[in-house]
């Protein structure tokens, strides 16, 4: 469904639509939080519709809606700030206006009104916006939608002095959230429909689109670079391994300001170490790192961001077969670091290795963010709501959860200890690349560690538990892809 949102300063009798949203507290009817801000003002516009006979209203329940009449509203809708009792504020937000959308659309309403005329509503436009882009996304490549509403009319009504703001707040946070719903489709796509010469295909689409450089390696161009963790991990697979570069440039300087590094695993079978047959399906989720950073890429071109940023793919499909690499192999990378490997299954760091070694040696990056779902540990670990950041660079790390948290994407850091490198030792390389039962979201990081060199400052995204969704959650209305981390990493390269 495609959202169209504008800006205006109509007032509730002016006003024309479908729905009317009002941003007020769930327990407004029962127990007002008097300290609450928009208790007072919810009170004050409810007064004042009352008093301009607006409406005739009814509650429909505690948390759902008033019934009748407002200007030329076919429908006056409640959009509850507290929703969910264990949501934060910002996130309540967001899940109230994205399930406003929903309300809409299964009704065949076409139009939605925020009115947003306070101090309270007008903070929270960037919320109310991500609500509505996130919350209206549908998965339609191989499946119609099922609603016949193709695209849902979102006003935003805000005082006459701030209309100008308000359209930049929206302009950008729908960019960005459009960005993070495109990570979800390919996500989202089965992994025979989207191997890694198909990934790099999508990625160089958008690279000219926005007019960025685009650098592509194919298997012999991997080979003249030994890198040899791609090679080995690709070996079993009919579609052979690549590795590319989007190159952003929004400033004049000749510096790269930061890399992005996205694991591409177009499917994971296991390889040798097969996986289990039960939901290996979900395996074609294996690239959603790389979904993160090339939609991240399309997200700054779309704001121009003036910085420098380079995102990098390492991608391969890991499946057995004659060919395929084996447990007890040893893989030499360039930069001297042996690595015995103990399961076919945790390829995932082996191709990143290639990737952050790239981004060094290419790229002279010394800011280096990779995202990846990396490790069964950190889902049990953390859960579905939080992501891993391991770093070497606490204010890196600092900065990456403060923009997580500004839009809604929880972090949380994981030690990288100096005495669990002992678990990562092997008797035939100088490191294998599992670290055993315990710790294997830090052992993971440590292993990565491992690729980046001296004076480069760098931070571990494993996005495991936070790239896909089973069932709806908050203001991911549809189970599947969840676009994790992309807007992340846009505010954060919005800020440096």
């Amino acid at each position: 469904m495609n959202i169209k949102i504008t800006v205006s300063t109509n007032d509730l009798l002016s006003a024309e639509g479908d729905v009317l949203v009002l941003l007020l507290d769930d327990n407004l009817r029962y127990a007002p939080n008097k300290r609450n801000p928009l208790t007072k003002e919810g009170m004050k516009w409810l007064q004042d519709a009352k008093d301009k006979k607006v409406w005739d209203y009814t509650f429909a329940s505690s948390t759902s809606d008033f019934k009748g009449n407002a200007g030329k509203f076919k429908f006056v809708g409640f959009m509850p700030l507290r929703l969910g009792f264990f949501q934060d504020a910002d996130d309540q937000v967001r899940t109230a206006a994205a399930k406003v959308v929903d309300f809409a659309r299964k009704h065949h309403f076409d139009s939605i009104a925020f009115f947003l005329k306070s101090r309270s509503g007008y903070k929270i436009i960037d919320k109310v916006v991500e609500g509505v882009t996130l919350g209206a996304y549908e998965y339609t490549e191989f499946k119609d939608s099922i609603y016949p509403i193709k695209t849902m009319k979102v006003q935003l009504l805000v005082p006459a002095d701030g209309v100008r703001e308000a359209e930049r707040i929206a302009h950008e946070r729908q960019a960005v959230c459009n960005a993070a719903n495109g990570a979800r489709d390919i996500v989202n796509r089965p992994g025979s429909s989207l191997v890694p010469e198909g990934i790099a295909a999508h990625a160089a689409k958008i690279a000219k689109k926005h007019g960025m450089e685009f650098t592509l390696l194919r298997k012999d161009d991997l080979k003249k670079g030994n890198h040899v963790g791609l090679l080995n991990v690709g070996a079993g697979s009919a579609h052979p391994p690549v590795m590319f570069a989007m190159n952003y440039r929004g400033a004049r300087r000749k510096r790269v300001d930061l890399a992005l590094v996205g694991k591409g695993i177009s499917f994971d079978t296991g390889g040798i170490s097969l996986k289990p047959w039960s939901q290996m399906w979900e395996m074609k989720g294996d690239m959603a790192g790389s979904a993160a950073v090339i939609h991240t890429m399309e997200a700054i071109a779309t704001l121009g961001l003036k910085q420098n940023v380079v995102g990098i793919i390492p991608s391969a499909e890991n499946r057995p077969d004659a060919k395929a690499y084996l447990p007890g192999d040893i893989i030499s990378y360039k930069n001297g670091v042996s690595v015995e490997v103990h399961s076919t299954d945790a390829e995932g760091r082996l191709v990143l290795a290639d990737g952050l070694l790239w981004a060094q040696d290419k790229f002279k990056a010394t800011t280096i963010v990779d995202v990846a779902t990396l490790t069964g540990a950190c889902l049990r670990a953390l859960g579905l709501n939080y992501t891993g950041l391991m770093a070497n660079d606490d204010k890196l790390a600092a900065k990456l959860t403060k923009c997580g948290a500004s839009v809604g994407e929880k972090l949380w850091p994981l030690p990288l200890p100096v005495e669990y490198e002992e678990l990562l030792l092997s008797p035939v390389a100088k490191i294998k690349n599992v670290g055993g039962s315990y710790a294997g979201a830090s052992t993971a990081g440590l292993f990565l560690q491992r690729f980046v060199g001296e004076g480069v400052s760098w931070a571990h995204l494993d996005i495991a538990g936070t790239s896909d969704c089973d069932k709806k959650q908050r203001y991911f209305l549809v189970p599947g892809a969840t676009g994790a981390m992309v807007r992340t990493l846009t505010d954060f390269i919005g800020r440096m």
